[in-house]
């Protein structure tokens, strides 16, 4: 039961789009949206995850949604929009570590932890 999130820009993966740069005194908002292993689309408004945003300067911002609190993102209108507050990060190429966990009893705390780690396309300058 594989899922994957498609970040909607300006956060792409770094090979489907060239660098967008913002500024540390930028406030940025980007959309998310989650597909499954089909490529058919996940309900945005329900699905649990936890996505930490890192730039060069080990600056953090967690984007997440625990089934009961949003943290750094709302959902309106049918989407999913991510949100960092200006001052949120320094400089450099950030990041983004993407946690996902579905219910599954065979795991002890009954939940079935997975995800991965890449480059966005984004420059803080």
């Amino acid at each position: 039961m594989w899922k994957k999130c498609s970040t909607h820009y300006p956060m792409a993966a770094m090979s489907d789009k060239k660098y967008e740069e913002k500024y540390s005194w930028e406030d940025i908002k980007f959309t998310i949206g989650f597909e499954d292993k089909n490529g058919s689309p996940i309900d945005a408004e329900t699905k649990k995850f936890k996505f930490i945003y890192k730039d060069e300067a080990g600056c953090c911002c967690e984007v997440s949604y625990d089934g009961k609190t949003r943290k750094n993102c709302v959902f309106r209108d049918g989407v999913l929009y991510g949100i960092f507050n200006s001052g949120t990060f320094r400089y450099g190429l950030l990041s983004v570590e993407r946690h996902y966990w579905i219910e599954d009893a065979d795991f002890d705390d009954g939940k079935w932890d997975y995800g991965d780690v890449y480059k966005t396309n984004i420059i803080i300058k």
